[in-house]
Order: C-alpha cells, then sequence, then structure tokens
C-alpha cells in the first residue's frame, strides 16, 4: 500500500493516515459493526459487559485479531480492539512491561 503525502492537522487526521497505510483492516470481520466495539455515551457496566461479549464473539472469528491488538496497544486506543477492551490491553502492556524490566 502507498502511503500517503499529507500533513495532519488534527488528531483524528493523524488516526486516519495511519489507518489508510495499513493493510489488515481491509480483512477484518468488524466492518460495519462500530456500536458493538465503541461505547455509547452514558454506557452502564451491564451493557458494556453484553457489548464487549458480542465484539469478542466477532473477534474470535476474524483472521487479522492479532494485527488488530497489536494495533490498539502500540497506539492506545480507545474502545474494544482485537479481542480485548482497553483495561485488558493496558494490563497486557503493563505485564509486559514488568517482565521486560525483570530481565
Amino acid at each position: 500500500m502507498v502511503a500517503r503525502e499529507l500533513v495532519p492537522t488534527s488528531a483524528s487526521a493523524q488516526a486516519q493516515v495511519r489507518w489508510s497505510q495499513l493493510e489488515w483492516p481491509a480483512l477484518a470481520v468488524c466492518s460495519g459493526l462500530t456500536e458493538l466495539f465503541f461505547p455509547p455515551a452514558g454506557e452502564r457496566e451491564p451493557a458494556r459487559i453484553q457489548r464487549e461479549a458480542k465484539a469478542r464473539q466477532v473477534c474470535a472469528s476474524c483472521p487479522v485479531i492479532n494485527e488488530c491488538r497489536n494495533y490498539a496497544r502500540r497506539n492506545h486506543e480507545y474502545g474494544y480492539w482485537g479481542g480485548e477492551n482497553e483495561e485488558e490491553r493496558f494490563a497486557a502492556l503493563r505485564r509486559l512491561r514488568r517482565a521486560m524490566a525483570a530481565g
């Protein structure tokens, strides 16, 4: 894929440039299911648990789950990516940093 020569002026524009440079999103099975992967304003815990359970099922069948998860971990993304919610992603990153510090 050819990188675009754009000068983004906002964070969302920068994300679009990064995203446009990737090939794996075209293979993701979550296309068009945004409501499962990003919470609505004011979402309560029971609704979040149900929404994320559905998202987890979609991710389980995705051929690019690892690429998605790694992208979200590297870029500290918001929402549900690669079979992980934000809490799970940040916990995985903390474990990795501790392991690297330990040797």
